[in-house]
């Protein structure tokens, strides 16, 4: 499932709106509009809000924050229908990769669905040396 991955710095109403029903769709996530605000109080504080498209929708996400050495990553969502597909990998991979680029060096897990995913991109890392 090829899914295209953007940093974003600021959302859009419709953008909003979109992550708001994605964010609803999961079980772990009680409340979109909760993550809605959540992810402008983190563009608010130099973070990025990490999308990943597919046929221009937004399917999964994931919010970066923290100082720009040693980022936080939390909320991440796949929408149930996706699930299963490689979708979190290809959006942690991806994200790890631009953090990287920005400077950071040490990523935070913030569950424990992201700590697999960060394991999983530190082997792909240590393949490629």
């Amino acid at each position: 499932m090829p899914v295209i991955v953007s940093a974003e710095q600021q959302l859009s109403p419709e953008l909003s709106q979109h992550l708001a029903k994605l964010y609803d769709s999961s079980p772990e996530f009680s409340n979109g509009e909760a993550a809605i605000a959540k992810a402008n109080e983190v563009l608010a504080n130099q973070g990025l809000v990490y999308i990943g498209w597919f046929n221009n929708r937004p399917v999964a996400s994931m919010m970066a924050s923290g100082a720009a050495n040693n980022r936080l990553l939390h909320n991440i969502v796949v929408h149930p229908a996706n699930r299963g597909r490689g979708i979190a990998d290809r959006l942690m991979a991806e994200t790890c990769r631009l953090e990287r680029e920005k400077g950071a060096t040490h990523f935070v897990a913030g569950c424990t669905a992201i700590a697999r995913l960060l394991r999983i991109d530190a082997a792909r890392l240590q393949k490629e040396k």
